[in-house]
């Protein structure tokens, strides 16, 4: 079978759910809105284009650390394998993207130097920062013993 794997840039519409498994593995799962920027050279202006809607499906530990770290209308990148889901809804047939993620970041760019209304931060001070800039808790990677990890990161 062949997999898709896809990079997204985006907001995030909703803030993580969580669910469990019967197994007892932990799924957060939030939407996001990727939307393509492109330059109009007739307005001399950017403008949006094409927007690409996904529900982003995180395992064990990811989903942990979604969990803590994201919320409603930060900017992320998500990197993950892509499928989509076919459902019916009210007699429609509809077709959804989902992204199993393999990694999900804050897209800093867009952070960098604001709060979440959009003023400006003061310098020199850990208030300042915006919320996902602020330093995280350390968790135990299963990856190596001993190797230390920024929740979120």
């Amino acid at each position: 079978m062949y997999e898709t794997a896809v990079t997204l840039v985006g907001e995030v519409l909703s803030a993580p759910k969580s669910r469990e498994t019967r197994n007892g593995n932990r799924v957060a799962s939030f939407r996001m809105v990727s939307t393509a920027r492109r330059f109009d050279r007739t307005r001399q202006c950017w403008v949006d284009g094409d927007r690409v809607y996904a529900t982003v499906n995180c395992w064990k530990q990811l989903a942990e650390s979604v969990l803590y770290s994201l919320d409603k209308n930060d900017s992320v990148v998500v990197t993950g394998r892509l499928r989509t889901r076919e459902y019916e809804f009210e007699g429609q047939r509809r077709v959804t993207a989902e992204v199993e993620a393999g990694a999900v970041g804050l897209d800093v760019l867009c952070s960098v130097g604001t709060d979440s209304d959009g003023n400006t931060a003061e310098s020199g001070t850990e208030e300042a920062l915006p919320s996902q800039l602020r330093p995280l808790g350390i968790v135990e990677s299963n990856t190596a013993a001993g190797t230390r990890h920024a929740i979120g990161a």
